[in-house]
């Protein structure tokens, strides 16, 4: 799904968190501070740098949705090249069998409503100790629903491939929600 313009989502999120994590400025230093510190999205929403985020994305998504992807966002502090369920799960690079995520709790995750997903994916983030796939976390939250989560179980898995460039285009596209 693309908006106007042409550019997705997913480069809308990454563009608006770039901004604010190479940005030099106290204000947006402390914008991130304050994003870090929600606890919920309606918090999140209240900030001016989140309702950019959400303005940017526009009326096809859901504001609540923006706004978790924001609270999560703000959490990361440098953008990996593998998909955040890829780096959390089976499919790791070197090849073990250790996961970062366990079952469990990525099948909570799984579960979550739409209330439970932000704490759930900051504790996603900071178990990648702020390195995150940025693209990968915007489709997840803002179209978070069937095909996501089949998509997320199997990069957690490593039946799929983890670099979503190699991915047709179509499995790019976070285009189903809830």
């Amino acid at each position: 799904m693309t908006r106007q313009g042409g550019q997705r989502p997913a480069d809308i999120a990454h563009d608006w968190w770039g901004s604010l994590a190479r940005s030099e400025s106290g204000s947006a230093r402390g914008a991130l501070a304050r994003l870090r510190r929600a606890a919920t999205p309606l918090d999140v929403m209240q900030e001016p740098e989140a309702l950019r985020l959400i303005v940017a994305l526009g009326h096809s998504h859901a504001p609540h949705r923006a706004a978790v992807l924001a609270g999560v966002l703000a959490s990361v502090r440098e953008s990996d090249d593998i998909t955040v369920a890829r780096s959390v799960g089976r499919g790791h690079l070197d090849g073990t069998e250790n996961v970062i995520l366990s079952e469990a709790r990525f099948r909570r995750l799984l579960q979550s409503t739409e209330d439970e997903r932000m704490e759930h994916m900051r504790r996603l983030v900071r178990l990648l100790k702020g390195k995150a796939h940025v693209p990968s976390l915007a489709d997840g939250i803002l179209f978070w629903g069937e095909r996501v989560k089949q998509r997320w179980i199997l990069e957690y898995y490593g039946a799929i491939d983890a670099h979503p460039s190699s991915r047709p285009a179509e499995q790019q596209e976070g285009t189903d929600s809830d």
